[in-house]
């Protein structure tokens, strides 16, 4: 697994607001929440907060990764000014309306939450876990059976931990991780809590967050 057995992590709640109100849709960003802003047009337009160096937070960035948005404009006046701010794409707007309706009734900007990983592994499975060449280099210079074709598949041209009945062939009894100390990059830095956590936990498990 990425992580330690339990994370206690405070993850952002997304608010909807109507267009009228984006000034406590503003106030709800710097809060450390996330808002949907719908406008009598059906555009929605998220606003995200930034850190002092321009970049997005790390929950922000996932967000938006996983609604395939790799570039976000900055709001330059009114009550938003400062914060990130994201059209939606027509086809992904019921993404943005499923995550405000999963956290409607959660009464604060954000919410705390207790993650054990061992008793989930959803990132784990049906997953697509890319191994970039720092991780094949590791594996080459420490255990270069890792390398067999029984631990790896190939689409078109990348290479990914392979699966077994749907779960990383890596994955043990309990959820653990048979190499831990070797994952690949992209299983180090899996987002926990954010929303590629949870949308795992809700496919695999069946669990709304």
């Amino acid at each position: 697994m990425a992580t330690p057995r339990v994370s206690s992590i405070a993850r952002p709640v997304w608010r909807s607001f109507r267009s009228e109100f984006l000034h406590r849709a503003a106030q709800h960003v710097r809060a450390g929440g996330f808002s949907a802003v719908f406008y009598a047009s059906g555009d929605i337009k998220v606003l995200l907060p930034r850190r002092r160096d321009g970049s997005l937070t790390e929950m922000a960035l996932w967000a938006l990764l996983s609604i395939d948005v790799r570039r976000w404009g900055r709001a330059r006046s009114g009550a938003a000014r400062g914060l990130a701010a994201v059209r939606v794409k027509k086809h992904h707007r019921e993404i943005i309306r499923e995550w405000c309706e999963r956290d409607a009734e959660e009464p604060e900007p954000t919410r705390v939450m207790e993650l054990d990983c061992f008793a989930c592994g959803a990132c784990c499975r049906d997953n697509r876990v890319v191994l970039e060449k720092p991780d094949l280099s590791r594996w080459r210079a420490k255990r270069p059976e890792l390398l067999q074709r029984s631990y790896l598949r190939r689409s078109n041209g990348t290479v990914l931990l392979r699966l077994v009945k749907g779960a990383c062939v890596h994955l043990e009894e309990g959820n653990r991780c048979a190499i831990y100390r070797l994952r690949p990059g992209n299983c180090r830095e899996f987002p926990v809590a954010a929303e590629p956590c949870l949308a795992a936990r809700l496919e695999t498990l069946g669990i709304v967050d």
